[in-house]
């Protein structure tokens, strides 16, 4: 009687194996494509990147993450560039998806003009969908890192000097697996 009384001890637990193991390959299935989802994108940004080129010693990167809740952050860094008056992410025709600088805003009480040459951080911060503009007003940053990754984007620098963009550069893609 006690052999018969293990044997169904043992059947209580084991027919509990099936559905932990299938809870557990649930959950690895499930963060696996979370995982995916973290995205990097940068730009180099030069005067020759222009149509037409513009002959300056500006230079700048802009850096773009995207993560698993689909936050996208940005920091945009240049060197040995004067007098911006903006900056903004736009397709190759013109067209502006977000601003990136916009020094028209007062932060108190203060405008944020650089007057001098700017070498370092321009701007950084977190776009969201309130920021998008242009063909993507009204939709989610996803539609913006789908153009991202297609490299439809780019990222221009206007300056007082060079109202169309004094640098400007190609978003694509650095990391598509995750950070």
């Amino acid at each position: 009687m006690s052999l018969k009384m293990k044997r169904l001890e043992l059947l209580r637990f084991g027919r509990y194996i099936p559905i932990v193991s299938l809870c557990i390959l649930s959950i690895s299935i499930i963060s696996i494509p979370v995982f995916a989802q973290q995205m990097s994108f940068t730009a180099s940004l030069s005067g020759q990147s222009l149509t037409p080129p513009v002959s300056t010693t500006a230079t700048g990167t802009a850096k773009f993450n995207v993560d698993a809740q689909g936050n996208m952050s940005y920091q945009l860094d240049v060197k040995n560039i004067k007098g911006v008056i903006g900056a903004h992410i736009s397709l190759q025709n013109g067209t502006d998806l977000a601003q990136v600088f916009n020094p028209y805003i007062e932060i108190a009480g203060k405008s944020e003009i650089p007057t001098g040459v700017v070498n370092g951080q321009l701007s950084k911060g977190v776009l969201t969908t309130r920021d998008l503009s242009g063909t993507l007003e009204g939709k989610n940053v996803t539609d913006l890192t789908n153009l991202m990754n297609t490299g439809s984007v780019y990222v221009i620098v206007r300056t007082q000097a060079n109202e169309n963009g004094e640098i400007q550069g190609q978003v694509t893609p650095s990391n598509t697996t995750g950070k």
